[in-house]
């Protein structure tokens, strides 16, 4: 009886041990977000390889003016936003450059909607449907390309 009551822990424990949990902590969805070139519309430069603004000039904001996240990407001076995802459609921000030293200012109003996607471990968020209501854009290689 021991040894059959013996043989049973030992199942039971290698089996608690072996379960394989895939959701680990470090097993996360990537952040959803898109990424804006701007130039200007006459010459088609980058305003920032011109100089025409600097990485620290960039705000963005929603339209309650709360701070959205972004990062500057230096080597190809593209912006990649990090939108708030709570809501699936009717979404806006503005993305807006300030050079307070040529006193040269534009605003980028944003459109965009949000779709999810359910999976094992987490939920999986996507900016859809990008639309830049009063500037001129192209998508290019998942840049989207906004003239001002």
């Amino acid at each position: 009886m021991r040894n059959i009551l013996g043989f049973f822990l030992i199942v039971i424990t290698a089996s608690l041990v072996s379960c394989n949990d895939k959701c680990d902590e470090g097993n996360q969805a990537t952040p959803a977000s898109f990424f804006v070139e701007i130039v200007d519309e006459t010459s088609g430069e980058n305003v920032f390889e011109n100089e025409t603004y600097t990485s620290q000039q960039i705000t963005i904001q929603d339209l309650d003016e709360a701070t959205i996240p972004y990062e500057f990407i230096e080597n190809l001076n593209v912006i990649q936003i990090f939108p708030p995802v709570t809501n699936a459609t009717g979404n806006s921000l503005v993305i807006k450059l300030n050079n307070e030293i040529t006193l040269q200012m534009d605003e980028i109003d944003v459109n965009y909607d949000v779709s999810s996607s359910a999976g094992e471990c987490f939920t999986t968020f996507k900016i859809e449907n990008i639309l830049f209501p009063n500037n001129t854009s192209e998508l290019v290689e998942s840049v989207h390309v906004i003239k001002i």
